[in-house]
């Protein structure tokens, strides 16, 4: 592969998350934090059920 393919290659995938906003506005906040309390809901239901299991076992 040429250089110029590899560099072509490589802005290819550069491009676009250089053009992502990193400010996100309140509601993309708000919808961040309820995914990660949903998350952590499921992660803690999950080690709730290992700790039944090994209480059962």
């Amino acid at each position: 592969m040429t250089m110029f393919k590899r560099l072509m290659l490589m802005m290819m995938f550069a491009l676009p998350l250089a053009a992502c906003d990193t400010n996100d506005g309140p509601a993309e906040e708000m919808g961040e934090n309820l995914d990660n309390a949903a998350e952590e809901t499921g992660d803690a239901m999950d080690d709730a059920a290992d700790e039944v299991e090994d209480a059962v076992n």
